[in-house]
C-alpha cells in the first residue's frame, strides 16, 4: 500500500483524510486547505511546505472599523490540535471572526490567545467557533486544565476505591448466595458508584475518543474508552440480567489510574511548554524613547528600528541595541547563561531581555519587537517542540499503525478465548480490556518531543537558540565541525594596526567603500578613519563580493578593498610588509584605485578567550576541527596555531567553503559549520548542521540551524554533547516504551495481566519516559527526589493492586 502525504503539510497522512482528490494527514490540513484556496497557498509556499511565518503574517479580515467599543482578551484551552496546520486553521479562522482585532493560536501549549471587540463578539461565542470546527475550546486559567485533572483524578480514586471494598462479595463468589434484595442493592449500588467515576472522572478520555472517532484518526483515548466502557457495559447487562460476575470496581479503578498518569503527562507537558512563555515574560514592556529632544516613555512594541532608547539602571533592555553613550555593567544571564555582568562601552550591544546594573546607557535600537534574539529565542523553543525530526515522525507513524492494531489485538483476545480456547465471558473480557489498557502508547507518543523541549531549554541556558527543529538530531550525528575565522574564531572586533603608505587621503578611500560593508574587517577600516576625524563620502554604486571584498566609485574614481586579484601583482615595497603582517597573524587588505594597487592594510583580530579551550573540547569528543577562511595563509595559521587547529584552508570563496563541506559529506563525515558572515551563508546551508554567530549578519543566522546567542565558542562542544545525551534519551525512551508493549501485551492477553495491574503498569511506563526525559533540563536534588517519590508510589500503588486482585 503506498504511503501518501499530507497535500498540505507534507506529513504522513496515515490514515488519509481525503477532499477533491487529494489526500491530507488530518481534517485540520483539510479545512485549512479549503479555507485559504490553493491559489494563495501555492504563493505561500516556499520550497516544501508551507510557509507557516508567512501565513501567520497574513492579514485578517475583515479588519476592526474605526470607532470600535471596549477590547477584551480571551485564553481558550484547546484540545485535539492534530498537527500544526490544525492550530494556523483555528486562527486563521478566530482571526476572520467579526469582531476579533487578533489573535494567536500556540499549537505546542494547545492555547489560544484572541484579542475582541467586546461590543460585538464574547469569549462564549469564539469558544463556540472553534468547537464548529471540531476542536475542544474551553475557557483557560492557566494551570486549571491541571488542576482539574486532579480533582477527577481525587474523587474518582475515593469513589474507585469504595467501590473496590464493596465488591468484596462479588470477588469471593458470595454475591450469587446473597438474599435477593441484597443483592440488587450490592449490585445497583455499585452501578450507581461507578457511573460518575466513568462518565465524569473518565471524560477527557471519552471526548478525545469521541473526536478520534469522528475525524478518524484513532488514538490512545480510543483505547482508554473502550477497555473503561466494555468493563461497565458488560457489569450493567450482568446487573440487569441477574449475572454473576460484575466489574464496576475494575472499570472505576481503571479510569483512576489513567487519571494519573493524564496529570503527570499534562504537568511535564506544560512545563517544557511554559518556556518560551516564560522566556517572553522577561521582556520588558515599556521603554523610554527620545523623541523631539525629550524623553517619552511608551509600550516597547512601539519602538522604531533606529530610534535613540534611554536605559536606566534597574531596567531590563526592551529592545536589541548599540550603545551610543554611556558605561554600564550589564546582566545577560536570562539569556546567555553568564553569571557574571558585561561591561558594556559605546559600539557594544545590548540585547533585550538583559538587566542594565549601574549606569544610564543610551541604544540606537537594532533590532525590535519580534525580531529580538529573546523573541527569536522563544519562538525558535517552541518551533523545537512543535516541529517533528526523524525520532518523532518514527514515532507518530508507529502510534497512528499501533492504536489499531491494538483494538484489533483486543477484538481477537475476546473472540478467540471465548470461542477458540473455551474461556468463559467474563475472563475473555478481562483479557481484552487489560490488552487495551496496558498497551496505551502514552509513552511512546511523548518520548520524543519531551525530551527535544527539555534540549531546547537546556541549551537556552547554554546561550543556544534552536531555530529548527531537527537541530538537536543533527547535532548529534556531527563528527567534523568547520570554523570560519573572523568573526567566528576571532572575536570580530577588528582594529586596524597600519597601514603602507601612511596616507590619510588612502585611509579615506578605503573607508568610503567600507562604509557599506557590516564585515569586521571592514569596520575596522571605518573606525580608523573615525578615529583620526577624516572626511569620508560614501562610495556610489557599493557592491560586496562575499570571500572578496567590496567595491564601488568615490569621486568619479574606482574603488575597491579586500583580497588581491591573482592577476594583479603587489608592488615590493608593499609585498615585503604584507608578508611579515601575515607571520604575525593579522589580515592583510589591499587598496586598489582604478585598477592599481595603492595600499596595503594590516588589521588585527585577536582569538575568542574560549577558542583554544572550545577546540581541545571537540578533540576530547572524537570531533575533527579543522578552519576555512577566506584570508591568507599565512594569516591563517598563524592565528590556528595559537588555538590548536591543524587543519587550514586558507583563500576559501563562499562557494569554496560548501565545496568543502559537499567533499566531506561524499565523503561520509557528518559536517557542522560555524560562521557568522554573508559569505558563510552557502557553508551553512551545506552543512549537516549550521551554526550562526547571533551578532553576525542576518542572513548568515537564518541559514542556521542553531545560533550561539553569546559569542563564546564553548557552547559549541557543549550543545553537541547535549544533542548526544538527547537522542540517547529519546532511543532510551523509544526502547523502552517498545520493550514495553512487546512484553506486556502478550502478557495480559495469556491472562497474567489484571486490568488494574495493566493500568498501574502503565502509568509506571509513563512515568519512567517522563522522568528520563526530565533529566536533560537539569535541577535540583528536591526535584529529584520528588519526581523519585511520584515513581515509587506508583510503583507501590500498582504491588498493593495486583496482590490484592489475586
Amino acid at each position: 500500500m503506498a504511503v501518501l502525504n499530507c497535500h498540505l503539510c507534507g506529513l504522513t497522512a496515515e490514515p488519509p483524510v481525503m477532499a477533491e482528490g487529494h489526500a491530507f494527514c488530518c481534517h485540520g490540513c483539510r479545512e485549512l486547505w479549503r479555507l485559504l484556496g490553493e491559489e494563495r497557498i501555492a504563493e505561500l509556499r516556499t520550497g516544501p511546505g508551507l510557509n507557516w511565518a508567512a501565513l501567520r503574517a497574513a492579514p485578517a479580515e475583515p479588519v476592526l472599523e474605526a470607532g470600535a467599543g471596549e477590547t477584551a482578551t480571551a485564553t481558550l484551552a484547546l484540545d485535539g490540535l492534530w498537527c500544526s496546520s490544525c492550530a494556523v486553521l483555528v486562527e486563521q479562522v478566530l482571526r476572520r471572526t467579526p469582531g476579533v482585532l487578533g489573535g494567536h493560536v500556540d499549537y505546542t501549549a494547545s492555547r489560544a490567545e484572541v484579542v475582541f471587540d467586546a461590543e460585538r463578539t464574547s469569549a462564549p461565542d469564539l469558544q463556540a467557533v472553534v468547537q464548529r470546527l471540531g476542536y475542544g475550546a474551553r475557557p483557560d486559567q492557566g494551570a486549571a486544565g491541571d488542576a482539574d485533572l486532579l480533582r477527577r483524578f481525587s474523587r474518582s480514586l475515593v469513589v474507585g476505591l469504595l467501590v473496590m471494598m464493596l465488591s468484596v462479595p462479588v470477588w469471593s463468589g458470595l454475591l450469587p448466595t446473597l438474599d435477593p434484595p441484597l443483592r440488587d442493592a450490592l449490585a445497583y449500588g455499585l452501578w450507581l458508584l461507578t457511573t460518575p467515576v466513568v462518565f465524569w472522572g473518565g471524560w477527557p478520555f471519552l471526548r478525545g475518543a469521541w473526536v478520534s472517532l469522528r475525524h478518524g484518526v484513532p488514538t490512545m483515548d480510543l483505547l482508554v474508552a473502550v477497555g473503561t466502557l466494555a468493563a461497565y457495559a458488560y457489569s450493567a447487562i450482568a446487573v440487569l440480567t441477574g449475572g454473576r460476575y460484575l466489574y464496576f470496581d475494575i472499570a472505576g479503578m481503571l479510569v483512576s489510574f489513567l487519571l494519573l498518569g493524564r496529570a503527570i503527562d499534562s504537568a511535564a507537558r506544560a512545563r517544557a511548554a511554559s518556556v518560551s512563555r516564560l522566556l517572553l515574560e522577561l521582556a520588558a514592556k515599556e521603554a523610554v524613547v527620545i523623541r523631539a529632544g525629550g524623553e517619552l516613555a511608551v509600550p516597547a512594541d512601539q519602538v522604531l528600528a533606529g530610534e535613540a532608547v534611554v536605559l536606566r539602571p534597574g531596567q531590563k533592555a526592551p529592545v536589541d541595541g548599540e550603545v551610543l553613550s554611556g558605561r554600564s555593567a550589564v546582566d545577560e544571564a536570562s539569556l546567555t547563561g553568564e553569571g557574571l555582568p558585561v561591561d558594556k562601552v559605546p559600539g557594544d550591544l545590548v540585547y533585550a531581555g538583559t538587566l542594565n546594573q549601574n549606569g544610564r546607557l543610551v541604544l540606537r535600537a537594532l533590532r525590535v519587537g519580534g525580531d529580538t534574539v529573546l523573541s527569536q529565542t522563544a519562538r525558535a523553543v517552541a518551533a523545537a517542540q512543535a516541529s517533528k525530526g526523524a525520532w518523532q515522525q518514527l514515532a507518530d507513524r508507529v502510534v497512528r499503525v499501533f492504536v489499531p492494531v491494538i483494538l484489533l489485538i483486543s477484538v481477537a483476545t475476546w473472540a478467540g478465548g471465548h470461542w477458540l480456547f473455551h474461556l468463559g465471558m467474563a475472563p475473555a473480557l478481562l483479557r481484552a480490556i487489560a490488552a487495551l489498557v496496558i498497551a496505551c502508547p502514552c509513552a511512546l507518543s511523548v518520548a520524543t518531543p519531551l525530551a527535544v523541549a527539555a534540549a531546547a531549554q537546556r541549551a537556552g541556558r547554554m546561550g543556544v537558540l534552536l531555530r529548527r527543529g531537527d537541530a538537536v538530531e543533527r547535532a548529534a550525528g556531527v563528527d567534523t565541525v568547520l570554523l570560519d575565522k573572523t568573526g567566528t574564531v576571532t572575536t570580530g572586533v577588528a582594529t586596524l594596526a597600519e597601514w603602507l603608505p601612511a596616507d590619510d587621503g588612502l585611509l579615506a578611500l578605503a573607508a568610503a567603500v567600507e562604509l557599506g560593508s557590516e564585515h569586521p574587517l571592514g569596520q575596522a577600516v571605518v573606525r580608523a578613519a573615525e578615529g583620526r576625524r577624516l572626511r569620508v563620502v560614501p562610495a556610489e554604486d557599493f557592491m560586496a563580493l562575499p570571500g572578496t571584498g567590496v567595491s564601488g566609485r568615490v569621486q568619479g574614481r574606482a574603488v575597491s578593498v579586500g583580497v588581491l586579484p591573482p592577476s594583479i601583482e603587489a608592488p615590493a615595497a608593499l609585498a615585503a610588509p604584507a608578508a611579515e603582517w601575515e607571520q604575525e597573524g593579522r589580515t592583510v587588505l589591499w587598496l586598489l584605485v582604478d585598477g592599481a594597487v595603492a595600499a596595503a592594510l594590516a588589521v588585527s583580530d585577536r582569538p575568542r578567550p574560549d577558542a583554544a579551550t572550545a577546540i581541545a573540547d571537540l578533540r576530547r569528543a572524537g570531533v575533527e576541527v579543522a578552519m576555512l577562511t577566506g584570508d591568507a595563509a599565512g594569516t591563517a595559521r598563524a592565528v590556528a596555531s595559537l588555538i590548536g587547529i591543524e587543519r587550514v584552508l586558507a583563500r576559501q570563496s563562499p562557494l569554496d567553503k560548501a565545496a568543502e563541506v559537499a567533499r566531506l559529506q561524499a565523503a561520509g563525515r557528518r559536517v557542522a559549520f560555524v560562521g557568522d558572515g554573508i559569505n558563510d551563508a552557502p557553508a551553512l546551508v551545506q552543512a549537516d548542521l549550521g551554526i550562526a554567530m547571533a551578532q553576525g549578519s542576518d542572513i548568515a543566522v537564518e541559514a542556521g540551524q542553531l545560533t550561539l546567542a553569546r559569542p563564546a565558542l564553548r557552547s559549541v562542544p557543549q550543545v553537541l554533547g547535549l544533542a548526544r545525551q538527547t537522542v540517547a534519551v529519546i532511543r532510551g525512551n523509544l526502547l523502552w516504551a517498545l520493550l514495553y508493549n512487546v512484553i506486556a501485551v502478550p502478557a495480559a492477553i495469556l491472562g497474567y495481566a489484571q486490568p488494574l495491574f495493566s493500568a498501574g503498569a502503565m502509568v509506571v511506563s509513563s512515568a519512567f519516559v517522563l522522568g528520563n526525559s526530565l533529566r536533560l533540563v537539569g535541577g535540583s536534588a528536591r526535584r529529584s527526589v520528588a519526581a523519585g517519590l511520584w515513581v515509587a508510589g506508583a510503583a507501590a500503588v500498582l504491588v498493593a493492586l495486583a496482590w490484592w486482585s489475586l
